[in-house]
């Protein structure tokens, strides 16, 4: 008498899953429902375990799924994050004075003097404007200047005059795409940078048509 081979002891899900939906497919065949006239277990009880392990199968997709797009984000949330920190940490300077023995009451450490402090920055250069792509959005590039924690990002009309500068974007970046913009209208933009001194002058403006 022949054995039938299962091969279900290392089996992993997916190929349990598989081999069970093809075995359904053949019990349920015109051929199998007439050899296999009273299956055991039955198909309902059979039925109850096979869709059980496809919805733990489809639970792990998704669930992966989920996990890596969480992941991807995070360096982004990240990112957005610091711009609160930085920003943070420029309040509870201001508010201390600078008193190293007031500043943990923040919950923020007190940096380490350094031995050749960093003086005043200059003024962000070579500062670009350039469409996206997509509608609404230009790209904003500066050259990046060394001991900058945030990059200030301005803009306004500029077809309108006399319109006033609008901070859009704080970022620690010296690249950065400006989003929700008037398609087919020019917009002005300019950039500072912020240090341990403070910040540095105005760039020039940069100007471009939002796409």
């Amino acid at each position: 008498m022949a054995k039938i081979k299962l091969d279900i002891d290392n089996t992993k899900a997916q190929e349990a899953f598989n081999a069970s939906t093809a075995h359904m497919a053949a019990m349920a065949s015109p051929e199998g429902l007439a050899l296999f006239t009273t299956p055991d277990p039955s198909v309902a009880e059979y039925l109850v375990t096979h869709q059980a392990l496809g919805n733990g199968l489809n639970l792990v997709s998704t669930l992966e799924g989920q996990l890596e797009a969480a992941r991807a984000a995070l360096p982004g949330l990240v990112d957005d994050h610091k711009v609160n920190m930085i920003a943070r940490s420029f309040y509870v300077l201001k508010e201390t004075g600078g008193d190293p023995a007031l500043i943990p009451i923040s919950g923020f450490a007190v940096a380490a003097s350094p031995s050749t402090p960093i003086g005043p920055l200059p003024r962000p250069e070579n500062v670009k404007a350039k469409m996206s792509r997509f509608p609404g959005i230009i790209k904003v590039s500066c050259g990046a200047i060394k001991g900058t924690q945030t990059y200030i990002y301005e803009y306004r009309l500029h077809d309108t005059p006399n319109q006033p500068w609008i901070q859009i974007k704080l970022s620690t970046k010296s690249r950065e795409e400006i989003s929700g913009l008037l398609s087919g209208h020019n917009y002005g933009f300019r950039m500072a940078a912020i240090g341990a001194a403070g910040q540095s002058p105005w760039s020039d403006e940069a100007v471009c048509m939002a796409p």
